[in-house]
């Protein structure tokens, strides 16, 4: 089979694409609250919080037989928790005890919004084969847990990172909260058992001093230091006894490149509320003049405010196509350039060999952005997928694959002009008169 070397990735025959091979890219799922802020009747050990949410995020992503069981290979599990272990009698005896670990759900919602059980198992079945694990919802959580209405997204390969079952039990916990920057507070004999289970009643843990130091501050530590997030401990006290805690959570940022001009930071933050990411707002910064940059934006907005001409549905994509061109608000409408001569299917040859570039040109698009501007995209993109085998998952299918980057390149450009094509197919003549 040849292979065409592209500038993003290496295209195949018929203008597929090896898609996400260089960068590791976010690998988010939905957890609902309910589980988030659950209290285990017995302790969770690292291995099995991972297990969980493996689980949860397989049954999210696909579907389960007819028989209502889902199936999860040995080696995607393995990969999807980070078990590098060849022990597979500890992930069995693992897999096995978390189907009798019974769960308090939402322990930290008011009483009135409290959901109708008080508790129950999560994965009643499991049946670990000689190459896959195979499990079952609890049917009262089943719907919530796959369609969850109030959730956090929980990065798998943050969870990989975690060492210690305590520091993913307080991230997880934490990353609800993100957008407010702080949790609710709760009494923190309640914190501990959800974090170490409820039978956490050894005399070690009676004093929250031992707590505190023991659980609490090697917690935050290791999330401190691996996770996306920075976390704070608040203490509340009554008189000198520590009654309630919380957590300010703070999510890290790339450290910002120094603009020295401000009229480029004015842009940039114009540049985002139009749509385009963060990360590529400031690339564009970069790598263009303040005078182009602006030209091309003042062009994007009388373009938008004239109430004569059809309603610009894609900004973003205006916008770079206005870059792109040179485009400034003292140009005229560009006029329309004659198609070119020649058959319909020489036309639709173009056509196909443009949208096998596009496809090229969005994989390299996207792994530019920072890992926060792809997952943000990811999700958009499988929300407003209507079939599962065509979401992005960890083990994505080449179809799939190949209609992300087409719906991206048509999201960031949107579907390309006469003049675009003409250009291409003249590049495209100029190429094959060097060879």
């Amino acid at each position: 089979m040849v292979k065409q070397k592209t500038s993003g990735g290496t295209l195949l025959p018929g203008g597929q694409i090896s898609l996400f091979a260089v960068r590791e890219t976010p690998d988010p799922f939905r957890k609902a609250v309910q589980v988030l802020h659950s209290k285990p009747k017995s302790p969770l050990s690292l291995l099995q919080r991972k297990l969980g949410n493996a689980w949860l995020k397989n049954a999210i992503e696909n579907q389960p037989d007819k028989d209502g069981w889902w199936q999860l290979g040995i080696k995607a599990l393995a990969t999807d928790i980070g078990f590098d272990s060849n022990n597979r009698q500890y992930l069995k005896e693992s897999a096995e005890a978390l189907m009798s670990i019974v769960f308090d759900w939402d322990v930290i919602a008011p009483a009135d919004k409290k959901v109708k059980w008080k508790a129950s198992v999560l994965f009643p079945e499991v049946e670990v084969l000689s190459d896959a694990v195979r499990y079952q919802f609890s049917s009262q959580m089943r719907e919530l847990m796959i369609n969850p209405e109030i959730y956090a997204l929980i990065d798998m390969n943050i969870v990989r990172k975690f060492r210690r079952a305590a520091s993913l039990g307080i991230w997880e916990f934490c990353v609800r909260f993100e957008r407010i920057e702080r949790t609710s507070e709760v009494p923190w004999e309640k914190f501990r058992d959800m974090i170490l289970g409820e039978s956490a009643d050894n005399k070690t843990y009676q004093e929250y001093k031992f707590f505190k130091s023991k659980v609490l501050n090697p917690g935050i530590a290791e999330i401190n230091a691996e996770s996306n997030h920075t976390i704070t401990l608040i203490e509340s006290k009554i008189g000198k006894r520590v009654s309630v805690i919380s957590f300010s959570v703070v999510r890290k940022v790339a450290p910002e490149p120094v603009v020295e001009d401000d009229r480029l930071a004015e842009i940039i933050a114009e540049l985002v509320k139009f749509g385009v990411p963060q990360s590529e707002a400031r690339k564009i910064s970069k790598s263009n003049t303040f005078d182009v940059i602006k030209g091309a934006l003042d062009y994007t907005k009388r373009r938008i405010a004239d109430k004569k001409s059809s309603k610009i549905e894609n900004p973003a994509a205006y916008f770079r196509n206005a870059l792109t061109n040179h485009y400034a608000p003292s140009d005229e409408t560009p006029q329309q350039t004659a198609k070119p001569r020649g058959s319909s299917e020489k036309s639709l040859d173009i056509k196909t060999a443009y949208a096998s570039h596009q496809l090229a040109e969005a994989e390299h698009y996207f792994a530019e952005l920072d890992p926060d501007d792809q997952a943000s995209i990811i999700e958009h993109y499988n929300l407003q997928q209507t079939s599962v085998t065509l979401q992005l998952k960890k083990k994505t299918s080449k179809v799939a694959q190949v209609g992300f980057f087409q719906w991206l390149a048509k999201s960031t450009w949107g579907d390309p002009s006469a003049e675009e094509l003409l250009e291409f197919a003249q590049g495209m003549l100029v190429g094959q008169g060097k060879n």
